[in-house]
């Protein structure tokens, strides 16, 4: 798999780093003119230490600090990108502390990927870690062994929300709360369950555990979600809900989104009454005032 990564960024022009404990040069021999990269500094063969540090001293914002001035550099000197095709084991193996550490850094390099030309390929010896440990990193990282279990839910962090697909409910709970707590606090959080196949009030209430007056919580989702949320989020007013997809005409009560198909009560010269974008989509637009249903009732 190193091979193939290694391979791939070559071709597209990335600088490219190996890092392992002991990166051994013998490991990529299938690569296609391996001396040529070495020579030129194009492919550089890294120890852990050098470039994450130790465990307990690993800190996700200084790592990232790292990777931004490695990609200037790299950009500056005329590669498209770059690729680091590490195994990170060293560094997931310590406390409980410094593991957190690591899965902050999980969700800061999600967003750092997403947004640059940069692509991460993590190693991990799985028969050095726990069963609980293995589950985490595989919940964030969206590619996987063929030979590792399938998690219940995976999280990937964008430029704008976390997002959730797979399951959430019950078997999952307390999984979801520890990834959840790892997640950095640099900005606002946000939930995007849209692509999520099951959510249950289960997974609402390890949400609504997780929203403060110092950090609001916004969950992203459909409009079958709503009412799940506002059942559970009632007591929590730093949990609040937000339609995902499409922008649309937003409700004069709560100022979320009102779905294409979802009943709205509207208020048209003077006189209310329900119906939806896609049955009246003039009205609905024209409306004086709109509400959704629940939030209308709430009046």
């Amino acid at each position: 798999m190193a091979t193939a990564a290694i391979t791939d960024g070559a071709r597209r022009g990335e600088k490219l780093m190996l890092v392992a404990e002991d990166p051994d040069p013998a490991l990529l021999s299938g690569v296609d003119g391996l001396d040529r990269l070495l020579g030129t500094g194009q492919l550089e063969l890294l120890a852990v230490d050098a470039v994450y540090g130790t465990g307990n001293a690993f800190s996700a914002g200084a790592q990232l600090a790292t990777f931004e001035a490695v990609l200037a550099d790299a950009l500056a000197d005329g590669y498209w990108g770059i690729r680091v095709v590490a195994d990170n084991t060293p560094l997931v193996r310590g406390d409980e502390e410094s593991f957190r550490r690591w899965l902050a850094w999980e969700h800061l390099t999600d967003r750092f990927q997403a947004a640059s030309a940069v692509t991460g390929v993590c190693f991990f010896d799985r028969s050095a870690l726990t069963g609980e440990r293995q589950a985490d990193l595989a919940t964030l990282h969206p590619v996987r062994s063929a030979s590792s279990f399938e998690p219940p839910f995976s999280l990937v962090s964008n430029s704008d929300a976390v997002c959730v697909t797979g399951a959430l409910d019950a078997s999952s709970a307390e999984q979801f709360r520890r990834i959840l707590g790892a997640i950095p606090i640099d900005r606002p959080l946000v939930i995007d369950v849209s692509g999520a196949q099951f959510v249950d009030h289960t997974a609402l209430l390890v949400l609504a555990e997780s929203a403060s007056v110092d950090r609001p919580l916004r969950v992203r989702g459909d409009g079958q979600l709503r009412e799940l949320v506002s059942l559970v989020g009632g007591a929590t007013p730093h949990l609040r809900f937000e339609r995902g997809g499409s922008a649309g005409p937003t409700c004069a009560g709560c100022g979320d989104w009102i779905g294409v198909y979802e009943p709205a009560v509207i208020v048209l010269d003077g006189v209310s009454f329900v119906t939806s974008r896609a049955a009246e989509p003039d009205a609905v637009e024209k409306a004086s005032e709109r509400y959704h249903r629940s939030c209308y009732a709430d009046r």
